[in-house]
């Protein structure tokens, strides 16, 4: 009985955080994210529709999809930097252009969308 007494608290606490409002110091990181997804990834990666024209895959709902558009695992942060990093068959690589918390703060932003 003591471990649901334990539980319930978190799982409140958690569906409460999900109808919050985006707190301010966590959208200027968003808003970061966005700049930097706009100086990198606009050109090649739609982020408002979920089919794109472009020559990469679209963005658009990354996180809440079962699997990435061009694969068939389910998206995930650290798959997602690597291939930010180190690039892909035609992806560039942004290991030089991009640091680690840059890499992050633009991985927030996609998840955000």
């Amino acid at each position: 009985m003591r471990r649901w007494v334990a539980i319930l608290p978190l799982s409140v606490t958690a569906i409460l955080a999900a109808d919050r409002p985006t707190p301010p110091w966590e959208r200027n990181g968003l808003r970061i994210g966005q700049a930097l997804y706009r100086e990198n990834c606009v050109v090649c990666h739609e982020i408002d529709a979920p089919k794109s024209k472009k020559l990469g895959p679209s963005f658009y709902q990354l996180f809440k999809r079962e699997k990435m558009p061009a694969s068939s695992m389910k998206p995930n942060r650290e798959y997602i930097k690597v291939r930010v990093k180190f690039g892909g068959p035609l992806m560039p690589a942004f290991r030089q252009a991009l640091n680690d918390h840059q890499i992050d703060t633009l991985i927030d932003y996609i998840a955000s969308r």
